[in-house]
C-alpha cells in the first residue's frame, strides 16, 4: 500500500486511491457537488478547493501532488454552479455570506468523514483563492489554514480597475466559463457515473437570477451592490483567524490581484497571527497549483506546518517573501527559478524609502523639483489615439502613436535602484473637450541596448479621482469609485493613482526608467480592455512648481541586483521590445 511519510512523498496512480463523485447535503437541503480523492486506508489531513468552475470535477492529475504529499483532496462547486444545487443572483457575484456559509459546512462535513483526521486547509487560485476568505470568515472549527493565490475583489481589482469596465474580464470571461468550463465539468461527472447532474442543470434546483454582464453594466460605480461582494472588509477578511498564506503575481493579467493581496495582508487581517505574503513576477495562473514550482513549494511548506503539524520553521521566518526575476527554463513553470529571494518583516517593507522623480517639460524624470517660473511647462497629447498593449512581446512591439502619448525617462542610473512596492503617480492634467478622460500609464525599464521591459500599468478614470483617505496607505492610493466628478475643459486637476500592483524590480546601473501617459484600448492585453471615456481632446500634463507632476518610487537604498538581467522577452507577462531611439511623444504645441 502506498503511503506518504514525513519527508517522503508517495507516487500514487489513480488505481491506488478512492474517488467519490457525490453530493454534500447542506442544513437547508441544498446539495453541493464534490469529488474527493484519498488513500484507501488511514485518516488524513485534507485540502479543499471550493470553486465556481469545475471543482466538482477535479481530475486525479490535479489532486495527485497533494495525494503524494500525504493529503486527501476534496473539490466542490459552490451553489448554482457546476452540478451543485442552489439559487443565487449569479455565480460571479457569489462571493457572499451564502457561499461562505455553505463552504464552512463542507469543511465540517470533511472533518467528520472516516478518512479525515479533522485538519482541513483550503487551496486555490483566483476565485478559488477569493472564496477562501468568505468561508474562513464563518470560522468553521476544523479549518486550519488558507493558501490563497490570485485573490481579487470584484470591482477595483478585477472587473473595473481604475473605474473602467473591462470588457474581456466580464462578458468574454463569463460567457466562456458558463458555456465551456462548467459544461465540461458537468460532462466529466456524467461520464463517470453521476446520474443526478444532468437533472440538476437547467432545473429549478439550480437557478441564476440574472445575467452577470447585464448587471455589471447597471453598476458602473462602486455602490452597495459591489460592496456586498467585497472581501476586503472587517466583516470578511477581518474575521479570518487561521494561518493564511497569500501568493501574488506582480503582472497578474486580471488587474490588481497583487495590490489586493498586499492590502489584505497589511491592513485587513488583524486576527491572523501566522500570515505570509509571497510576491513574484508573473501572471494570474503562475501562483496557482500547477503554476510556478516556486509557488507550489511555498504552498506545500505552509500546509505541512499547519495541517500536518510538522515543525519546519516557516512560522519563524519573516512573513514576507519576495522572489525576484523568476524565469522558466524551456518555458516550463515547473522548472521555475528566481534570480534571488529576499525576506521582509512587514508590508510595505520597513526598509523602503519613497523617492520622488518629477515629470519635466523636456520629457525627463528628474529628482530635482521644478523651479519657480511663469511658465506652466505643459505638454500636450491627442486623446484617445495612443495606447500601449502590454500582453505579450508581439503586442508590445507595436509602438504607440507618438501624438497620443507622453513619454518620460530618467537619466541612466549611476547605481542599481531597487524598487519594492507600488509606485504612486500624481499628474496635473487638463482636457480641452468633453467632460472626462481616462489615464493609462505604463512603467518600463530601458537598458543601454534599447531593450524596453514592461514593469507595470496604471489605470484611472479622471472623474473617479476622489480618494478614500481612510483606506489609502503608503503603498496604495485608494479611490472611492462611488461618485463621478466630471471635468471642465481648461481646468487643471490633480490626478493621483497607484499602479495596478506592486513590483519588485532592480533598475540596474546604466538602465533608465520610463513612464508613459496614454489612453486605454478595447483590444485585450490580455484581459485589460476598456473603451476610453470622454470625447476626443487635447490633454495637457503640467510640470511646474505650482503643478509638480511626479512619480513616487518605493526604493530600498543600497540594495543591488544579485543576478544578471534576464534576456529580453523571457519573463512571463513582462513584454519586451527593442527601440533604437527615445520618442518623447506629444503634440508640437506651445
Amino acid at each position: 500500500m502506498l503511503t506518504a511519510t514525513a519527508g517522503h512523498a508517495a507516487d500514487y496512480t489513480e488505481a491506488d486511491v478512492v474517488r467519490d463523485i457525490a453530493y454534500v447535503p447542506m442544513k437547508d437541503g441544498t446539495r453541493i457537488a464534490y469529488v474527493s480523492y484519498r488513500p484507501k486506508t488511514g485518516r488524513h489531513p485534507t485540502v479543499f478547493a471550493y470553486s465556481p468552475y469545475n471543482g466538482n470535477s477535479t481530475s486525479f492529475e490535479t489532486a495527485k501532488a497533494f495525494l503524494d504529499a500525504g493529503y486527501a483532496y476534496v473539490g466542490a462547486n459552490f451553489p448554482g454552479t457546476g452540478c451543485s444545487e442552489g439559487v443565487i443572483g449569479h455565480w460571479v457575484d457569489g462571493f457572499d455570506a451564502k457561499e461562505g456559509i455553505y463552504g464552512a459546512e463542507v469543511v465540517e462535513w470533511i472533518a467528520r468523514q472516516s478518512w479525515s483526521n479533522g485538519n482541513v486547509g483550503m487551496i486555490g487560485n483566483s476565485s478559488l483563492g477569493t472564496l477562501q476568505f468568505w468561508v474562513a470568515s464563518h470560522r468553521p472549527p476544523h479549518l486550519r489554514a488558507l493558501v490563497a493565490s490570485g485573490v481579487e475583489d470584484g470591482y477595483e481589482y478585477w472587473l473595473s480597475p481604475g473605474g473602467m469596465l473591462q470588457i474581456e474580464s466580464t462578458a468574454g470571461y463569463v460567457i466562456h466559463t458558463e458555456n465551456v468550463t462548467q459544461a465540461r465539468g458537468a460532462q466529466w461527472r456524467i461520464s463517470r457515473g453521476d446520474k443526478e447532474c444532468a437533472a440538476i442543470r437547467g432545473s429549478d434546483r439550480q437557478t441564476l437570477a440574472y445575467a452577470f454582464f447585464d448587471e455589471v453594466r447597471k453598476h458602473p460605480l462602486k455602490d452597495a451592490w459591489w460592496d456586498a461582494a467585497n472581501l476586503a472588509t472587517k466583516d470578511v477578511a477581518g474575521k479570518v483567524a487561521v494561518p493564511t498564506m497569500i501568493i501574488a503575481m506582480e503582472q497578474d493579467n486580471y488587474g490588481g490581484a497583487a495590490r489586493e493581496s498586499a492590502r489584505l495582508f497589511s491592513r485587513l487581517m488583524p486576527n491572523v497571527k501566522n500570515k505570509r505574503l509571497v510576491l513574484m513576477n508573473g501572471n494570474h495562473g503562475n501562483g496557482g497549483p500547477g503554476g510556478y514550482s516556486l509557488a507550489d513549494n511555498e504552498r506545500m511548506r505552509f500546509l505541512e506546518r499547519w495541517l500536518k503539524g510538522v515543525k519546519n520553521g516557516i512560522e519563524n521566518e519573516p512573513p514576507v517573501a519576495v522572489y525576484w526575476e523568476v524565469q522558466e527554463p524551456d518555458g516550463d513553470p515547473r522548472k521555475s527559478v528566481a534570480g534571488w529571494t529576499t525576506a521582509h518583516a512587514a508590508w510595505p517593507a520597513p526598509e523602503v524609502e519613497r523617492q520622488t522623480f518629477y515629470l519635466t517639460a523636456d520629457a525627463a524624470l528628474s529628482p530635482d523639483k521644478p523651479a519657480a517660473s511663469a511658465e506652466d511647462g505643459a505638454r500636450a497629447y491627442l486623446y484617445p489615439i495612443g495606447t500601449e498593449l502590454v500582453g505579450g512581446n508581439t503586442q508590445f512591439a507595436l509602438v504607440p502613436n507618438e501624438s497620443g502619448v507622453l513619454n518620460y525617462r530618467t537619466a541612466p542610473m549611476t547605481a542599481d535602484m531597487t524598487l519594492l512596492g507600488n509606485p504612486e503617480v500624481t499628474l496635473y492634467l487638463s482636457i480641452d473637450n468633453g467632460d472626462d478622460t481616462d489615464v493609462a500609464l505604463t512603467l518600463k525599464d530601458v537598458d543601454p541596448d534599447g531593450n524596453v521591459l514592461f514593469l507595470q500599468s496604471g489605470l484611472l478614470r479622471a472623474s473617479l479621482r476622489a480618494i478614500d483617505k481612510e483606506q489609502s496607505y503608503a503603498d496604495e492610493v485608494v479611490p472611492f469609485y462611488n461618485q463621478s466628478e466630471m471635468l471642465e475643459p481648461g481646468k487643471i486637476y490633480e490626478i493621483r493613482l497607484s499602479l495596478l500592483s506592486p513590483i519588485a524590480h532592480v533598475v540596474r546601473q546604466g538602465h533608465r526608467l520610463e513612464l508613459t501617459v496614454a489612453a486605454p484600448n478595447p483590444i485585450p492585453h490580455p484581459n485589460i480592455a476598456s473603451i476610453p471615456a470622454g470625447a476626443p481632446s487635447i490633454n495637457r500634463v503640467y510640470h511646474s512648481e505650482k503643478y509638480p507632476s511626479r512619480i513616487l518610487l518605493p526604493v530600498i537604498p543600497g540594495a543591488l541586483a544579485k543576478a544578471p538581467p534576464p534576456p529580453c522577452g523571457t519573463l512571463r507577462s513582462q513584454a519586451c521590445r527593442k527601440e533604437t531611439k527615445f520618442e518623447p511623444g506629444g503634440l508640437p504645441m506651445r
